[in-house]
C-alpha cells in the first residue's frame, strides 16, 4: 500500500467519524434546549440549528465514506502487482454501492462486497474490473481497471489465472458473456455463480439464459425461493452439476452477509481442502434476543396501559363509561 495515501485516508476517516460524534452529542443537547428556543419565537434560529445536526451527520458520513474508498484505492495496487492467488469477481456495475446509499447507512457498515472478500480470503485476494470513469473504487475487491477495447482480454486472462471466479448472476449480455468464456476457460469446481437478493422474474429470466450455456438446468425459483428474493450461490461438480448453495446461518452467528455466505461456502471450502471455521458469535443478535424477551414485552405493556387509558377516558366522555369511587 503506497505510504503516502494512508495518513490521508485515515485523516478522512477520524475527521468523519468525529464529526457524526459530533452530530450525535449535538443532536442529544438541542433535545433539551429546542423547544426553549422555539418558545422565545426564535423560528429562524431554530429552524437554522435543527437543520445543523443531520448536516453534521451526513457530512461526517461522507468524510468517513471518502477515506474507506481511499484505503481500498491505495491497497489495490499492491493486490494486482504481487504474485499471490487471486479471485475474480465479475458483477453488473450497476451493483456497486454508491455514495449516497452509503450516506443513508452512515458509511459505517462493510459493504457485501467487502465481506465476500473476507469471506473467502483463503482462496486469494478479491480482484473485480472497475467502473469506467470512476475516480475511486467502492470497498471491497481490487480494481483493475481497463479500456472498452480491451476489458474482455482482460476478463480471459484473469480468469485463466484466478483460483477461483465469482460471478454475480444478472440478466446483462456482459454477464453472460463472461459467464461463457468461464465455461469455456475454467474447470467447473473453479465457478461459482452468486445470487443475491433477486427478484424471483429475474432470477427466471438469468436461469432461461444461463442454462444453455452451462449445458445444466440450473435449480427452479420454487426451490431457492426466500422472503421474495433468491439469494445464495450456486456451485458445480466435475461434470458441471450444480448445487444450491442456501444462504443460512444459526442465529446466533447470523446478522450479516458474511456469516451466512461463510455456513453457504463450507463445502466449497472442504472441496479445496481449506481449513473452514464457523464466525463468530453476533453481539448484535444477542442485543437483538435481549430486547426481543425482555424490552420489547415492556414496550407492548406500557402502550397497552396507554392505549386503555385513553379509552376508558374517552368512554367516561361519551357517558358509556361510569367509574366509581
Amino acid at each position: 500500500m503506497p505510504q503516502q495515501a494512508l495518513p490521508s485516508a485515515t485523516t478522512w476517516k477520524k475527521a468523519g467519524f468525529a464529526l457524526m460524534a459530533v452530530a450525535l452529542t449535538y443532536g442529544w443537547v438541542f433535545s433539551f434546549v429546542n423547544s426553549w428556543i422555539w418558545g422565545y419565537n426564535y423560528k429562524v434560529l431554530w429552524a437554522i440549528l435543527y437543520a445543523l445536526s443531520p448536516t453534521l451527520l451526513f457530512s461526517g458520513a461522507f468524510l468517513y465514506w471518502r477515506g474507506r474508498q481511499f484505503v481500498a484505492q491505495a491497497g489495490a495496487e499492491s493486490i494486482i502487482t504481487d504474485h499471490k492467488s487471486h479471485l475474480l469477481y465479475l458483477r453488473p456495475f450497476r451493483s456497486d454501492v454508491t455514495t449516497t446509499k452509503e450516506l443513508l447507512r452512515a458509511g459505517l457498515a462493510t459493504t457485501e462486497e467487502e465481506q465476500l472478500a473476507d469471506v473467502l480470503r483463503q482462496f486469494g485476494e478479491l480482484v473485480a474490473i472497475g467502473r469506467p470513469g470512476e475516480r475511486l473504487p467502492t470497498p471491497g475487491a481490487a480494481r483493475i481497471y481497463t479500456s472498452d477495447e480491451e476489458w474482455k482480454d482482460v476478463v480471459k486472462r484473469q480468469m485463466l489465472a484466478s483460483r477461483l471466479v465469482v460471478i454475480r448472476a444478472a440478466v446483462g449480455e456482459n454477464v453472460l458473456w463472461e459467464l461463457t468464456q468461464a465455461v469455456r476457460t475454467l474447470e467447473p469446481q473453479k465457478l461459482l455463480i452468486l445470487i443475491l437478493k433477486m427478484k424471483s422474474q429475474d432470477y427466471e429470466s438469468f436461469r432461461t439464459k444461463a442454462n444453455p450455456i452451462l449445458g445444466v438446468s440450473l435449480p427452479e425459483r420454487t426451490t431457492v425461493w426466500r422472503f421474495g428474493r433468491v439469494s445464495g450461490f450456486i456451485s458445480f461438480a466435475a461434470n458441471w452439476k450444480p448445487s444450491f448453495l442456501v444462504l443460512k446461518a444459526p442465529y446466533f452467528r447470523s446478522g450479516s452477509f458474511k456469516s451466512p455466505a461463510m455456513y453457504a461456502l463450507r463445502p466449497v471450502f472442504e472441496s479445496a481442502g481449506l481449513e473452514w471455521q464457523p464466525p463468530p458469535i453476533s453481539v448484535k443478535q444477542i442485543v437483538q434476543l435481549i430486547y426481543l424477551v425482555v424490552v420489547a414485552p415492556i414496550a407492548v405493556l406500557a402502550v397497552a396501559i396507554i392505549i386503555l387509558t385513553f379509552l376508558e377516558s374517552f368512554l367516561e366522555w361519551l357517558g358509556l363509561l361510569t367509574i366509581s369511587d
